[in-house]
């Protein structure tokens, strides 16, 4: 009898391993074929030929481009009796192409780039550029490859190998030289007793554009604007500095409202010139020499904090350095710094600021507020040390770290046994697309054994609109993981109707600059109270943020307004503060 239950309790024991392996692999495949699902739709019909590959080079994913130069059908499957795509790498005999992949992985632990190799195909050679990146999709050791097939010209390229003063991907000449060329026109001029001016010219919210189109389609822009700029190549000189910046020397300037006038011609043409089916816009910072630096170095230093400055106040916008500018990059650097020694010393923490029902009067949520107390300045204000941030990309660290927080806190209440609500966290738009962003909270919900389902993201109607089909994509991976999602400041952008159907948000937020004086403001109340109509109309909740007056409140009741929050009901509180309010 007893060894019956033995050999009972060990085949129970088995179905549960197995079953538990099983479940793991369903939803590892479901995790996996997600990811490819997103990258197919993205790079799908990119000129450049991209695959997916296993562990072991099988191809798990391929784009048009790919499936066509390695003779794949629809299943990603090499076609019977195709010719093999073979790689010559330096003065090497053409070796097949995966196996130069298996060798190159083998050496590079990380991801690479093999510059200029020769594609074979059917005895015809092509020099390509190959990008194996392993990381961004990573998913049980997967591999992506990029190959770009419009590498420069051979001509192109005999000049490039000869000068290294020549920006391979343009064919313009690059940063090094135009420090060496200005440094001479520097000389040059000081014998002369003339003057010189240099224009950096920048594509505004570049970097929006790489996270919305695509790195093909951004390549093709740049392309694109340096074929513009060497228009002028026989009125100025042209340099392509870094990414989308590209620098123009102009010789023997006279004054500033005559400099104006070129960098406003060359913004106006531009836009005249738009061949990508997107609407480019650019901006131009400007410095001279003598008045604005006394070599190269400090000149294009100054000539990057102007294009800045420029960038800052709008599109298409031109402005030359000037001291003030100076001081404000430099400010800016020092408390970039700061924020990274903040973060590693935890100088950050969170405030929490409640969220009610306008009709029951109960706190239903709160809003996590990240907050610094700095060693020696004290608390600095969140706007200012948030717009560093945004620039630097680390408001990516700030979030990780706000989420972290949060997420720890909910855990301590949870066993302290406070009754539960939904704690909102304000996500960016760099957050939105960083790497495996879904996986991470997915993990750190789990290291705590916390609920996502307790939580709930802030995403301001501008970020969300950016690329509303990546956007919808997005929010229903964070609704399948548990969470629910607000649409932030509604109303200070331009949604439409059929865009704010797409996604499956469950509260909009109207912007505080419409509740704002909104007991005195006709215009307001009538957009107001449409506007709550419409959201509910379309299925979701609203919020009221930055409620000051009780007769803001009143007229939000009347208008059937669900949520509100801010300094009538309570200021963002301490999370000790809050406590009392759970118990």
């Amino acid at each position: 009898m007893d060894n019956i239950v033995l050999i009972g309790i060990y085949v129970v024991v088995v179905i549960v391993i197995v079953a538990g392996l099983y479940f793991w692999h369903q939803k590892k495949t479901k995790s996996l074929r997600g990811e490819l699902n997103l990258f197919k739709r993205e790079k799908e019909y990119s000129s450049e030929a991209m695959m997916v590959l296993s562990e072991n080079y099988n191809v798990l994913f391929a784009n048009q481009t790919a499936k066509s130069l390695f003779s794949l059908d629809n299943s990603y499957k090499k076609i019977m009796n195709s010719v093999d795509i073979e790689l010559k790498v330096d003065t090497s005999n053409p070796v097949s192409f995966f196996d130069v992949l298996r060798e190159e992985s083998r050496r590079n632990k990380e991801s690479f780039h093999l510059k200029n190799v020769l594609l074979v195909n059917m005895g015809k050679m092509k020099q390509v550029n190959i990008y194996v990146d392993k990381s961004t999709w990573n998913l049980d050791k997967t591999i992506t490859c990029v190959i770009d097939m419009n590498p420069v010209s051979t001509n192109e390229l005999k000049v490039i190998e000869n000068d290294n003063s020549i920006d391979f991907f343009t064919g313009l000449p690059n940063q090094f030289s135009a420090l060496s060329e200005i440094n001479s026109l520097v000389i040059s001029t000081q014998k002369s007793s003339e003057s010189f001016t240099l224009f950096l010219f920048g594509i505004d919210h570049f970097n929006e554009f790489q996270t919305t189109l695509g790195l093909s389609f951004s390549n093709q822009i740049i392309k694109s604007v340096s074929a513009y700029l060497e228009k002028y190549d026989e009125e100025m000189a042209v340099y392509r500095m870094d990414c989308d910046k590209f620098l123009l020397v102009v010789d023997q300037t006279k004054d500033d409202d005559e400099m104006r006038e070129i960098a406003k011609e060359i913004i106006v043409n531009m836009k005249r010139d738009e061949k990508e089916g997107v609407h480019l816009t650019a901006s131009i910072g400007a410095v001279s020499y003598p008045t604005h630096g006394e070599n190269a170095t400090k000149l294009i230093n100054h000539v990057y904090v102007a294009l800045d400055e420029a960038q800052k106040s709008s599109e298409s916008n031109i402005a030359f350095f000037t001291n003030e500018f100076q001081d404000i990059h430099r400010d800016e650097v020092k408390m970039n710094d700061e924020i990274q020694v903040g973060l590693k010393n935890h100088e950050f923490f969170l405030h929490y600021q409640p969220m009610f029902d306008l009709k029951t009067e109960d706190m239903i949520g709160a809003e996590a507020l990240i907050r610094w107390e700095h060693p020696k300045l004290g608390l600095i204000p969140a706007d200012k040390f948030l717009t560093v941030a945004k620039k630097t990309g680390l408001i990516v660290d700030i979030g990780e770290y706000a989420f972290r927080e949060a997420i720890k806190q909910r855990k301590l209440w949870n066993d302290e046994g406070l009754r539960k609500f939904k704690i909102s966290l304000n996500l960016s738009l760099k957050e939105l697309y960083t790497d495996k962003f879904v996986q991470k909270l997915e993990a750190l919900f789990e290291d705590n054994d916390v609920d996502p389902r307790d939580f709930n993201l802030d995403i301001s109607e501008k970020s969300a609109m950016s690329n509303i089909k990546k956007t919808a994509v997005d929010f229903r991976a964070f609704k399948e993981l548990g969470l629910s999602i607000s649409l932030d400041q509604f109303g200070a952008g331009a949604s439409s109707l059929k865009h704010l159907q797409m996604l499956p948000v469950s509260t909009v937020k109207i912007d505080r600059s419409l509740i704002f004086g909104l007991y005195s403001n006709l215009d307001h109340q009538i957009t107001v109270k449409s506007m709550i109509a419409l959201i509910h109309g379309l299925g979701f909740k609203v919020v009221a943020e930055g409620v000051e007056t009780s007769n803001e409140s009143s007229l939000l009741y009347d208008y059937g307004c669900d949520y509100a929050q801010g300094y009538l009901f309570s200021k963002p509180l301490p999370a000790m503060e809050l406590e009392a309010l759970l118990r």
